[in-house]
């Protein structure tokens, strides 16, 4: 199952908006989060989580971990707009 999530982060200086950012983003979430996959877009402001049903509430602490390491006051919230279509 595929979820998509929007990301805020507090200092613009911290979104992922270089290749080496987003592949140390999408490999500690696959790592430490134990997704199965991830997609990373708009600078790491969102997020697409792939993982078992049943896992996605352990999946989802993992990736906010991941986020409020590279950002202490960065938001991960779900956003029904952005799961609207199946993607």
């Amino acid at each position: 199952m595929k979820r998509t999530y929007s990301v805020k982060f507090k200092s613009a200086s911290k979104k992922l908006n270089t290749e080496e950012k987003l592949e140390a983003a999408k490999k500690s979430i696959i790592e430490d989060a134990k997704a199965d996959s991830v997609e990373i877009m708009d600078e790491g402001q969102i997020i697409t989580i792939e993982a078992d049903e049943d896992k996605f509430p352990d999946v989802m602490n993992g990736v906010v971990n991941v986020f409020r390491r590279i950002d202490d006051k960065s938001e991960v919230s779900y956003k029904f707009g952005l799961n609207g279509e199946n993607r």
